[in-house]
């Protein structure tokens, strides 16, 4: 195709090209990405540009670059993709014809210790981000990251969310109407041919955004994958591994197009709770009208005077669309055969194509066989660390949002919302000749809970039965959406749960990578809390006084509730199952011609066309590869294994299993004490101790505090509500030998599995650097109450105490004290300048005398200074450390507690199931507002950041430690253990990106 021009805009240029362009889509989010590959560095202007275009049209086989928009480094703005068409900005994300994200990506590396993100490129994006929301009237959180909805570093880990949110609400707030600056009028008129004609110069740039590109269909899961090939560098994009064909392969379901279109009366396909134009089949609300108009009244008709049944089924989450085609198409032909009419929602979920694409990130270098040495702990563990939880959540809001009513800006609205508004107008006009009935499959239960009781709020006639196979929807979803719904007969007159007994549950497995059902991935990984109760799950279900109640469990027989726990005695009649693995259910004949008994009323002697033989092997024994669409990258790395012999099977045996897969991994630094393959198991649950210090009376008036008291007194309570053991140092108690000893005991009688806490509140200071390791020439210093003898406790003291965190421990601080910034290795700031009127700061001014102690202090008793052993940098530390605020800033305090301390035990009393690190930091920021005179921070490894706030390493972070813990525990093999650690630090590397 021939190279487009693209043109460079100013920001004002943009905001009238916004304001004209003649969109027939609907913008519905922001979506901001980082170029990664070019730096800020390395752009060339239109060429770069240029280069990018090549790759997503050339390499990816996209129809036009990715991104509506790029923001050079110089804040100038880069028209790209039609702004009509959907982005290729994050798989099940990009929307489609009808509406969808705006995407923008900046030029530049913006992870941390990368380029900064500052200056006019920064200004730029804000203002993008609120010209588009103003013009489509969108809330400030519909900003979207790509980290959000991938497990990618994108846009950048030094680029903080909630900042970004307050930054882009206060622009609103002060109005964003303002007059261009010099600079921008002057690089309005360089970089427009028509400077004295405004007019023009927009109908030019519509003209090039709506330019002719070629009639191809980029699959659903088109995304920039950034640090894996997006290298514009100089005009040419760099090397990239070859990807066969260089074209995106087009998904197939092996179904004919006559087959497809066969099937489309039959499918509504949703994508993020919106009618989707992505995949092999695509729907419109034409479409929908279609069903209910033309194809229900004819099969109607049909029916003979008989009720129409109708049945909507929506599938599970371990279904690839080409998988789950195939099944639609079996499952269809034979509901009709037996006198149903079927409707299913196909709707995206993603979750395995994401921790698919994060392991395939790690191919490059040594290989292993990934089934030699994966426990169910540590794909667990892959599963948090591949986002899988927000991932999964994301999944669920799609099935909620799929119910979302119209509003004036979104008039259609959610899909099944629309679906159920046809519904009941079909059922008003044909009253009485209509019988409902709903069919879930694991997520498929999710999708019920939200389009069964929108569907009677909406005047649908009752559903005469639902069915629900190996329901994964948590029991107090299932509990508000559901339960008073079908025992009242609202939404639904009775269910039935088909799921495996527990024994069956425990012996599942996901292809021989995680070795039980899907349910308990669910259950222990993927929910926001571990554990969570899933209606699926026989412990769940029996646990609970109201499910016993409703599946006559409890002793009493119940009209409302069966369920029938697989594998049954008996493989005929209404009540049977014989699936062994999760993922059976919907292609396992004695469970399907069970459910259709029921729907038809008929008796298990009754006749009835017996589902078609399933197929050849169950889910357990298919590759778990085939539950996927896999990514490009992927595809070509996971080659197609030779069969592996079944259980049972003889030589020959058409019954095979996968080969072991080759994983390789890159080649990654080994730093000294990166992984310790001799750490110890963790004990049973843990120790959980804390030493909280808070100094108020120093003996000099000018340094007396009046909330430090407070808030170590506060701490102890908080964390005491958290199950800790907690010793209190205050005022006169805290002198440099206790506060020293005490974190000495703390840390060196601590084992792998604790969760041990020092919390600080008082005053910091900095004096003279006595043995030259720090580059200013200061060390920083906590302030005892004997300080002014010279007792500091400088960043050395702690940093030599640090080094002996036993692997496998958490030792998490909260430093409420100035300049806290990076002070267990330490970086206490600078000046108590700018306190506000009637707040204090946590800072002691270094005078001559007090320098003049401290050097005395030091030379006596032995007490000379050695640098701190082990600490090495900010990927070798061993604690987790939140600080008051930044280095140059002071900690405040006033109304007798530390600002920090207010908001931080604030967002510690809301609950901390389910938060990490970095979120927790992310509500402490938040709640200081945009224009706080300090900024508390998070100072830890980078791969602590997603671990767990205040869990134990083995359950949450960092990731290397509770891989190389949690192997400990279940295997003992020295070469599984080694091979651990090769995954341990694949994955400490991809956090680190």
């Amino acid at each position: 195709m021939p190279t487009p021009t693209f043109k460079c805009i100013s920001v004002e240029q943009f905001q009238q090209i916004l304001a004209k362009f003649p969109f027939t889509r609907r913008i519905n989010a922001v979506h901001m990405h980082h170029t990664w590959r070019p730096r800020r560095a390395d752009f060339r202007g239109h060429e770069t540009i240029i280069s990018m275009w090549r790759f997503h049209t050339e390499t990816n086989g996209w129809r036009d670059i990715a991104q509506h928009i790029t923001i050079d480094p110089e804040g100038n703005i880069w028209l790209g993709r039609d702004w009509n068409l959907p982005p290729a900005s994050a798989a099940g994300h990009n929307g489609n014809a009808a509406f969808g994200p705006f995407m923008f990506e900046m030029v530049g590396n913006f992870d941390k210790n990368c380029d900064p993100f500052d200056g006019a490129q920064k200004d730029t994006a804000l203002q993008v981000v609120v010209l588009v929301q103003q013009r489509f009237e969108l809330a400030t959180d519909t900003l979207r990251f790509h980290n959000m909805m991938s497990a990618k570093s994108c846009p950048g880990t030094a680029i903080d969310y909630a900042a970004v949110l307050a930054e882009v609400e206060a622009s609103k707030q002060r109005g964003l109407a303002r007059a261009p600056t010099p600079a921008a009028r002057a690089r309005s008129v360089a970089k427009t041919p028509f400077p004295d004609e405004a007019a023009l110069a927009v109908a030019e740039a519509i003209r090039s955004l709506t330019r002719s590109v070629p009639e191809r269909v980029e699959p659903g899961d088109a995304e920039l994958t950034h640090d894996e090939h997006d290298e514009h560098i100089g005009g040419a994009p760099a090397a990239v591994e070859a990807r066969g064909d260089g074209a995106a392969a087009q998904r197939s379901s092996g179904l004919s197009t006559a087959q497809i279109a066969q099937m489309r009366p039959h499918l509504i396909n949703l994508a993020a709770g919106r009618f989707s134009s992505t995949g092999e089949v695509s729907t419109a609300p034409a479409d929908v009208d279609a069903i209910f108009e033309q194809h229900l009244p004819k099969a109607l008709q049909e029916a003979n005077g008989q009720p129409l049944r109708l049945l909507f089924y929506a599938h599970g989450g371990l279904v690839s669309e080409s998988n789950g085609l195939q099944i639609a198409h079996k499952h269809i032909g034979w509901w009709l055969r037996n006198g149903v009419y079927p409707i299913y929602f196909a709707w995206e979920t993603g979750l395995f194509e994401t921790i698919a694409q994060l392991l395939s990130r790690a191919r490059r270098a040594r290989g292993f066989d990934i089934l030699e040495f994966t426990t169910d702990p540590l794909i667990e563990l892959l599963a948090r660390t591949a986002r899988g939880p927000s991932i999964w959540g994301g999944m669920k809001a799609s099935a909620e949002h799929a119910a979302d009513a119209p509003t004036a800006a979104d008039p259609i609205g959610g899909a099944a919302h629309y679906a159920a508004t046809r519904l009941q107008a079909f059922c008003a006009a044909n009253a009485g000749q209509v019988e409902l009935h709903a069919v879930g499959h694991s997520a498929g239960a999710v999708f019920h809970s939200h389009f069964l009781p929108l569907a009677h709020l909406l005047g649908v006639p009752t559903f005469k039965s639902a069915h629900f196979m190996a329901p994964a929807v948590r029991v107090d979803t299932f509990k508000q959406r559901l339960l008073a719904e079908i025992a009242a007969a609202g939404s639904v007159e009775s269910l039935t749960m088909y799921t495996m007994k527990k024994e069956f549950e425990r012996k599942d497995n996901c292809a021989q990578i995680y070795r039980k059902s899907l349910l308990y991935l669910i259950h222990h990984a993927l929910e926001d809390k571990n554990e969570t109760p899933l209606l699926g799950l026989e412990k769940s279900t029996r646990n609970d006084a109201q499910l016993k109640a409703l599946f006559g469990l409890a002793g009493a027989p119940s009209a409302r509730g069966t369920v029938v726990w697989s594998p049954t005695q008996s493989d005929t009649g209404a009540s049977a199952s014989r699936a062994l693995a999760h993922g059976d259910f919907d292609d396992d004949p004695p469970t399907m011609n069970s459910i259709v008994r029921r729907v038809l009323g008929k008796a298990d002697a009754d006749t009835i066309v017996d589902y078609p033989a399933s197929r050849a092997l169950s889910s357990a024994m298919r590759s778990w590869f085939d539950e996927i669409d896999l990514p490009e990258p992927f595809k070509h790395f996971v080659a197609a294994p030779p069969p592996m012999q079944a259980p049972g099977a003889g030589a020959g045996s058409a019954a095979a299993l996968p080969a072991p897969i080759p994983l390789p991994l890159a080649a990654m630094p080994t730093a000294p004490g990166l992984v310790s393959p001799a750490v110890a198991a963790p004990p049973t649950g843990g120790r959980r101790v804390a030493v909280c210090v808070g100094i108020d009376a120093y003996p000099d008036p000018a340094h007396q505090l009046g909330g430090c008291v407070n808030d170590a007194r506060h701490w102890s309570d908080a964390l005491r509500g958290l199950g800790f053991d907690t010793t209190l140092l205050l005022d006169g108690q805290a002198t440099r030998a206790v506060i020293d000893q005490s974190l000495r005991s703390l840390v060196e009688t601590s084992r792998a599995g604790d969760v041990i806490v020092f919390q600080y509140a008082g005053h910091g200071s900095t004096m003279p650097d006595l043995d030259g390791d720090e580059a200013d020439g200061k060390d920083e210093a906590l302030c005892p109450v004997d300080f002014a003898a010279g007792a500091f406790y400088i960043d050395d003291d702690i940093g030599q105490v640090l080094a002996r965190i036993p692997d496998g421990v958490n030792l998490t601080c909260f430093m409420d004290c100035c300049h806290s910034g990076t002070n267990s290795r330490f970086a206490v700031g600078l000046s108590s300048a700018g306190v506000p009127t009637g707040a204090k700061a946590r800072f002691v001014k270094p005078t001559s005398e007090l320098i003049e102690a401290h050097k005395r202090f030091r030379s006596q008793g032995g007490r000379s200074v050695q640098p701190a052993a082990g600490t090495g940098g900010r990927n070798r530390m061993h604690d987790i450390k939140f600080a008051a605020c930044l280095d140059h800033q002071v900690a405040l305090e006033s109304a007798g507690s530390g600002e920090f301390t207010l908001r931080a035990l604030r967002v510690l009393g809301a609950g901390i199931d389910g938060l990490s690190n970095e979120q927790f930091l992310q509500r402490v920021v938040a709640a200081f507002g945009p224009d706080a005179a300090q900024n508390p921070m998070l100072d830890c490894a980078d791969g602590a950041g997603p671990g767990g706030l205040l869990q134990p390493l083995y359950g949450g972070a960092p990731a290397r430690t509770a891989l190389v813990a949690g192997a400990a525990r279940s295997a003992a093999d020295p070469r599984a253990l080694e091979t651990v650690t090769l995954l341990a630090r694949a994955i400490d590397a991809l956090l680190s990106r």
